[in-house]
């Protein structure tokens, strides 16, 4: 067990973030800020159950070269609930707060879901976006069926005691080798406080989206998407991934022309941030700087 919380962590969530917010038709996107407006943007997006805190130990690595966002999409976070969700509306989010943020030559990082999330704006920015990292996401090919794991989830359980929920906290898949203290923080982040007692920050209806019905339908969108993208692109993946095997990595590769670089992160799961934050934090800086000097094959 890792129970001794790092320095380099103590400090990274140290730097508190500026909260800001943006209406995006309706909806309030609350995120998190760290940098000066007049540097280049780099929007973090979170996976599916999570919320932006998920990135404080991430962003302000960032924080001295860029203007850093880590968003709360719909549903999640401190994000208002919807009565109706969408891989689209959840892209028209993200497109909303760059757009408040009118960022420079702007980066999306975006998680699983958020990687999908990521897809969506970025078809829709088209050049005005630099580059996209898509973190862990699978588009696989049409032969391939989706990837089975538990997601029985009692979201709407209250927890009298604030300890007896935090100790409910678990990763969606699960995963070995997570670190204790990025647990311990993420879980304390991921609760808030309701008549009776303590629950989950997220609207469980969301998922209600995600089904076996629709997962071609999903998938084949991803797949048209991700191929007409105008930006760089760069895809992420931990080596020991349940929900991204190497061969969807090999077929995205594919599909991008081998343009685009699959980066593979030694030890981590699908959660990389939770299990290898420095490693991810190192990928992204190399990738970053490159970008920065190098001659972009993608957005032609």
């Amino acid at each position: 067990m890792n129970t001794i919380t790092p320095q380099w962590f103590k400090d990274s969530i140290a730097n508190n973030p500026e909260i800001c917010s943006v209406k995006v038709k309706g909806t309030k996107i609350v995120y998190n800020t760290w940098g000066d407006k007049k540097n280049p943007g780099l929007i973090f997006v979170h996976g599916g159950m999570a919320h932006a805190e998920w990135w404080n130990f991430i962003g302000p690595y960032f924080a001295k070269t860029h203007r850093v966002i880590a968003m709360n999409l719909g549903g999640m976070g401190e994000s208002d609930w919807k009565k109706k969700y969408s891989i689209e509306s959840w892209g028209d989010e993200i497109v909303g707060v760059c757009k408040k943020e009118k960022l420079k030559k702007p980066i999306l990082v975006g998680h699983s879901l958020g990687g999908m999330c990521s897809v969506i704006a970025a078809s829709s920015m088209k050049k005005t976006l630099y580059g996209l990292v898509i973190v862990d996401t699978a588009i696989m090919p049409p032969s391939e069926k989706p990837p089975k794991f538990d997601l029985k989830i009692r979201a709407n359980k209250i927890y009298k005691k604030q300890s007896d929920i935090r100790k409910r906290f678990r990763l969606v898949p699960s995963q070995s080798d997570a670190l204790d203290y990025v647990m311990d923080y993420i879980a304390e982040k991921s609760i808030k406080k309701v008549r009776g007692g303590w629950t989950w920050k997220f609207d469980p209806n969301y998922m209600k989206i995600f089904n076996s019905d629709s997962f071609a339908e999903r998938q084949a969108m991803y797949r048209n998407k991700l191929k007409g993208l105008k930006c760089r692109v760069a895809i992420f993946r931990g080596e020991k991934s349940l929900l991204f095997p190497g061969r969807s990595a090999k077929y995205m590769h594919e599909l991008m022309d081998k343009k685009s670089p699959i980066i593979n992160i030694p030890e981590a799961h699908h959660h990389i941030m939770v299990d290898q934050p420095l490693a991810l934090v190192a990928a992204l800086r190399s990738l970053v700087i490159d970008w920065d000097h190098s001659k972009p094959s993608k957005a032609l």
